[in-house]
């Protein structure tokens, strides 16, 4: 091949490329909601409803038996149809748990029918935890449901290696058990 063949070969790759690079603002899916205030609404409801133990609210949100919620413990990666039989006894009570969003600190993103966020949250029992997102518009419901959650401390730096310490020193009492 000769060399001006090539160049226009790769410059005709390079503008197809660039070409096919999704951009900050794509359009919506049919009906999708891109208005971030509405994703806030769903998660804010989510977290009142565990709040005030409603686990219809709570599971409702969540887009289907499959979707996904991590918690902090390495053991805790749940489907909805198993969070929802692990916790029963806490949505019996008054308040299943509670996680309160801090203002100013839900970020969220969307293209076409997919967002995903993350947001940092205050608990009494558990102080500042972050948690994380992805949601899916649902045409049936139309509305946005929780696909995949994830609950996380927030570990400051400095307590890194004390923390450390102390996870190695309570795994190895459990493995000497």
């Amino acid at each position: 091949m000769n060399q001006k063949y090539l160049r226009l070969l790769w410059l005709g790759s390079l503008g197809l490329l660039l070409a096919c690079q999704p951009t900050e603002d794509l359009p919506q899916g049919k009906n999708s909601d891109p208005n971030p205030e509405a994703i806030d609404q769903i998660m804010d409801a989510w977290h009142q409803a565990a709040s005030m133990a409603d686990s219809g609210t709570y599971f409702g949100s969540m887009a289907s038996d499959s979707s996904i919620f991590i918690g902090t413990d390495e053991t805790e990666r749940w489907t909805t149809s198993e969070f929802k039989k692990w916790s029963r006894m806490y949505f019996q009570r008054a308040s299943a748990w509670t996680f309160v969003p801090v203002v100013g600190e839900r970020h969220i993103r969307s293209q076409g029918e997919v967002a995903w966020l993350d947001e940092k949250l205050d608990s009494e029992h558990m102080g500042r935890c972050r948690g994380t997102a992805i949601l899916t518009f649902d045409h049936a419901a139309n509305s946005w449901k929780i696909e995949h959650y994830t609950l996380s401390f927030s570990v400051p730096n400095d307590a890194v290696d004390g923390l450390l310490e102390h996870i190695e020193m309570l795994e190895s009492k459990s493995i000497n058990l």
